[in-house]
This record gives structure tokens, sequence and C-alpha cells, in this order.
């Protein structure tokens, strides 16, 4: 019998993208799945374009300090998660799939305390608030690695790693040259911030395009973009300038190197699609997570690492150019990065809740 399912949690999409991921995997194996976020974020444009059902949700981040505004705080998860159970109780859920971010903390605890099973995943090695927060009340925390399981207080915990979206796998490398304006035979740098951009990726990403080397596919973020626009002043034809990408299958596919932040779910995506990297992990994470992200995936030889403390942009760049002019070097990280690829995961999560939680 066929679960009714609350995919709850996001903001990023990092904690977007993989809960979608999932999301198609229990839908195609025949069950209702919904989503509850925050409407005006990333979650609230994306899955309604995905097909899913959404329902906004009413919650707050956790304040850093003050006593009165954490006793604010905690009211309003009350209420938030209050409200979320009568939702519940209306979409008659059968399980709720957390994936991260404060938004899902009302539906996880509103799930606990209808008895509705709730079942969170962690793509981090050091895990966000909310999922430390949460876990206490899961029957199952999913996670990408191992060692996170110290570091929260969990019923149980399996290690399944990070969902990737397959569409990630179908990139055609002539057709995205063709929708980009660039030319397939010269090298390609893809540079992207991630959902909300980075400023210094696109300080990287902009003093790369003037050295005129190799092409650049640049990806600013929404918040940048204007910005970023006007310092190029006219757009070079050989750089592609997007705001957003949400076919990142297209852009892996005409990349021949990848700059970007090292948050988990990129660095799976990276994985799975067998792509080198070079990593500027975000030092605005907890525990500094990205870097512990990255520097795995730089002792296999699939990444480079470049700290954001002290970043010199014109040597990046040069690294940039000896990187994109020595094939076989790229060859070798393109085949680590394979290597420790898993793109089917999120249907071995569907699986694992079949398993578990059987109707």
């Amino acid at each position: 019998m066929p679960h009714t399912l609350v995919l709850a949690g996001g903001g990023t999409g990092g904690h977007v993208y993989p809960a979608l991921a999932m999301g198609d995997a229990l839908r195609a194996r025949g069950h209702q799945v919904l989503y509850y976020g925050e409407e005006k974020r990333l979650e609230g444009r994306v899955a309604p374009e995905r097909g899913y059902s959404f329902r906004a949700v009413d919650a707050v981040a956790y304040p850093r300090a003050g006593l009165v505004a954490r006793l604010r705080f905690a009211w309003q998860l009350l209420l938030a998660s209050w409200r979320t159970r009568a939702q519940l109780r209306s979409d008659r859920a059968t399980l709720v799939l957390g994936v991260g971010g404060y938004v899902m903390a009302p539906t996880v605890f509103a799930a606990w305390s209808l008895g509705i099973p709730a079942v969170i995943h962690e793509s981090n090695v050091a895990p966000g608030l909310a999922n430390r927060a949460c876990a206490r009340v899961a029957r199952l925390v999913l996670l990408t690695y191992g060692e996170t399981a110290a570091k929260l207080r969990a019923r149980e915990t399996l290690v399944v790693g990070c969902p990737v979206d397959p569409k990630i796998l179908a990139g055609d490398r002539s057709a995205a040259f063709a929708r980009y304006g660039l030319d397939a035979g010269r090298p390609t740098l893809l540079v992207v911030g991630g959902s909300l951009g980075a400023a210094t990726l696109n300080a990287l990403a902009t003093a790369a395009a003037r050295s005129g080397r190799f092409q650049v596919i640049h990806v600013t973020g929404r918040r940048y973009h204007d910005e970023v626009k006007a310092a190029y002043g006219e757009v070079p034809p050989h750089v592609a300038l997007l705001p957003y990408e949400d076919r990142m299958g297209e852009a892996f596919a005409a990349a021949d190197l990848v700059v970007c932040r090292a948050g988990s779910s990129t660095l799976a995506e990276l994985c799975a699609v067998g792509k080198p990297s070079l990593l500027v992990p975000s030092p605005n994470v907890t525990d500094n997570h990205q870097e512990a992200n990255a520097r795995g995936l730089e002792r296999a030889g699939a990444a480079e690492v470049v700290v954001e403390a002290g970043l010199d942009v014109g040597a990046v760049v040069t690294r940039l150019e000896g990187l994109l002019g020595d094939p076989a070097a790229l060859a070798r990280m393109a085949t680590a990065a394979r290597g420790l690829g898993r793109p089917d995961v999120a249907a071995e999560v569907a699986r694992h809740l079949e398993s578990r939680f059987p109707r």
C-alpha cells in the first residue's frame, strides 16, 4: 500500500535538490509525495515546478543569542508545529522525510506528536541545528557520512550517501554548447556559487573570464546577477552569464572543470557526473563542514581545494589556466571523482523507507 509522504525542509539547493531526488524516486514507486516548506524560498518555486503539491509552513530560524529571542522562537515553533499538525491530518500523511533547514522542524515535531513516523536525511559531515534537534524524535536518520552519527542523539542511523537528481546524468554536451552559445572545441570552465551565489566565486569567474584563455559558464546567483553583469560591462562572447541554472546536467556536460562551493549535495553531483573541480568551501557554515567535505575529494585526487581566507584571485586564475591546459590531469581527476559517485542513492532510500516503514 503506498504512503502519503511529506518532504519537509529546504532553503538552499543543498536541501531542496536531494529532497526532490528522493521524492521523484518515491513517486516512481507509486507513493504520493507532498512538499512542506517556505513559500518564498527555493523550494516554494522549484517543488511546484516539478509537479509537487506544496504546503507553506510558517517557521522562523533559531536565534543565536538573546534569552528573549529564544523564548519567542520556542513559542513560534510551538505555534507552527500546532498548525502543521492540522495540515498533516488534512493530507492524511503517513510518513515524513525531513531534509534539513529550519523550516523542517515544525513538520517533524508535528509528525512526532501525531505518531507519524519521521525520518531525516543529513547531507553534511557536521549536522545542522535543525537536524540535531529533530534527530531526537526521528525514527531513523539517514546519513551521507558515517562519522556524523557520533554528532547526533538519534534512535537509529543508516549511512546511505547523498541523493542526486538523475537528470544531471542526462546532459548532452553538444546541446549544452548550443544553448550557451559557446564553442564545443574550447576548454570550458563552469563557476557556480550555489542557489544563493557567492561573491568570492563571482570574483574568480570574472577574473578568469578576463584572461580570455578559456570559456566560462558563469552562474552568478540571483542576488548578485545585476552587480556582476554591470562589472562585465559588455559580456564577452566566450562567457555565458546566467543568474541561475535549473538544468545543471547541461552545465556539467559542457564543463571541463568546475569551480564551486563544497556542500555535500554539490560534491555528490560532481562525483556522479565525474567532473574535476576546484573547491572553495564556504567559511560560513556549521563547524566548517564544507572544508571537511572538500578535503575528502582532494585526498581521493578528484579535486583541489582553495580556502577563502586570504584567497589570491590572480593565483587561483593561474592555477585554473594550468589545469585547463592539462587534459591528462583533468582526466585523472575525473576518473577519481567518478569512482566516488553514487548516482542511485535516491532509489536506495526509497527501498529502505518501504522496508522500514511498510503500510
